[in-house]
């Protein structure tokens, strides 16, 4: 498989998108650390390459809240739009596993918004805070059988492409289960 392909990352303020970054590069490129107010507030984007595949990972700022003035989500959706141009596109929504928030419950209606009507054909969840499940003695797929039923319609419109991270350990096979995802969303959009 060619590339480049660019993983977007998108999601929420504090649900683990630099340091989701992070662990797939499996070294520190991104900036995170601990904050009550956002750390990421431009989008960045860092290259390698992954299973022979090359792969532009760009980090975003927050671009779904809506307490954002209008101009400077503005400005942040153009910045990452264009660092999408050239290459095929797989988003990547980061959401933490033991946390859904009102925010969350219409994030593919504001993704939709955004970068068109067919991204969740495009997007593949990843839940981070993996070791909350372990703990809890639960797999994703029973979390996902068990979820809230407005996560289980976000899911259901991403086809179920859904991915477990535990950002805290260096686990190659977590990056391995989410390109695996990303090579499936490539195959299908040629086929579309």
């Amino acid at each position: 498989m060619n590339g480049p392909v660019n993983l977007v990352l998108l999601g929420t303020t504090g649900n683990g998108k630099s340091t989701t970054g992070n662990t797939i590069f499996g070294n520190k490129r991104f900036l995170s650390k601990c904050s009550s107010k956002p750390v990421t507030t431009e989008c960045q984007v860092e290259e390698t390459t992954i299973n022979g595949l090359h792969v532009r990972v760009i980090d975003t700022p927050d671009m779904l809240d809506e307490d954002i003035k209008p101009s400077v989500r503005d400005k942040r959706v153009k910045k990452c739009v264009e660092l999408c141009e050239s290459y095929p596109c797989v988003f990547v929504l980061v959401m933490q596993v033991s946390r859904f928030t009102d925010g969350e419950r219409d994030i593919l209606k504001k993704l939709k918004n955004t970068f068109g009507r067919k991204v969740n054909e495009q997007t593949i969840i990843l839940f981070t805070h993996g070791n909350d499940l372990h703990w809890a003695e639960m797999s994703l797929k029973m979390f996902l059988h068990e979820c809230q039923p407005d996560l289980r319609e976000i899911v259901e419109m991403c086809s179920s492409r859904c991915v477990l991270f535990e950002n805290k350990v260096s686990d190659t096979g977590q990056v391995e289960d989410l390109m695996r995802k990303v090579e499936e969303v490539l195959r299908d959009k040629r086929k579309a």
